[in-house]
């Protein structure tokens, strides 16, 4: 006995989806495809249903259906930054928003184990893939260590490196949490997205090898533009 009719058209869209990197070429509506399939619109719904909590359809009310673009792989190390991106074949681009010494408040003062009010580099930094915004980046990093920095520093490299190449500081240890969160107002401001639509929120915090931290931040990323890469070994 054969698979239901939805479950055929399910699997030949998602097919046609997968090897077309979200373009297949034809139209999406219920219409469309209920003819390029020959069944009713019932059986494209159900069809459609699967593919949009499978995540590689999403309906505007009022607009349609549209195939979901690619998410791309975010390596998580300590070095990350673009050149994952680079290698999937993405076009990333880095702009800086925001360049300042500030003082930190009490929850990065918290994380970097400073005083509250003390003087640290502030960071904002916008990541684009094929010109699209997918990630803002704000950073804080003790004021020590960030003397020479420069914005060309900030868009040739991550801050990782800098630190490294530049003021001799290896960070080799950091925490990181990650958790999935509807976007707030300051997130929409920022992403240039709808209130509530799903983001990646990635705090991280990285200490030299003494044990002292020296740089934190978080990120926040379009959650349906970006997934996350984790490689573990025994």
């Amino acid at each position: 006995m054969g698979a239901p009719l939805y479950q055929q058209v399910r699997d030949q869209l998602s097919a046609a989806l997968r090897a077309t990197a979200g373009n297949p070429g034809f139209e999406l509506s219920d219409a469309n495809l209920a003819k390029r399939f020959g069944v009713s619109r019932i059986t494209v719904r159900r069809a459609v249903d699967d593919l949009v909590e499978a995540g590689l359809l999403y309906r505007v009310q009022g607009r349609g259906t549209f195939a979901c673009k690619p998410k791309q792989a975010e390596q998580l190390t300590l070095t990350s930054f673009l050149d994952s991106w680079s290698s999937q074949g993405g076009k990333p681009r880095v702009d800086i928003a925001e360049f300042s010494r500030s003082t930190a408040d009490e929850d990065v003062a918290s994380r970097l184990g400073i005083p509250p009010a003390s003087e640290v580099s502030s960071i904002k930094r916008l990541r684009f893939l094929d010109d699209t915004l997918v990630a803002v980046d704000r950073r804080y990093l003790r004021a020590d260590y960030g003397r020479d920095l420069k914005v060309q520093d900030l868009k040739a490299s991550s801050l990782v490196d800098y630190l490294r190449n530049r003021e001799g500081v290896d960070l080799d240890y950091g925490e990181m949490e990650i958790e999935a969160r509807l976007a707030t107002d300051a997130d929409c401001a920022d992403l240039l997205i709808g209130f509530g639509q799903p983001v990646l929120v990635r705090q991280v915090t990285l200490s030299s090898q003494d044990g002292v931290p020296i740089l934190t931040g978080v990120s926040v990323y379009r959650a349906d533009r970006i997934k996350y890469r984790v490689t573990v070994r025994s």
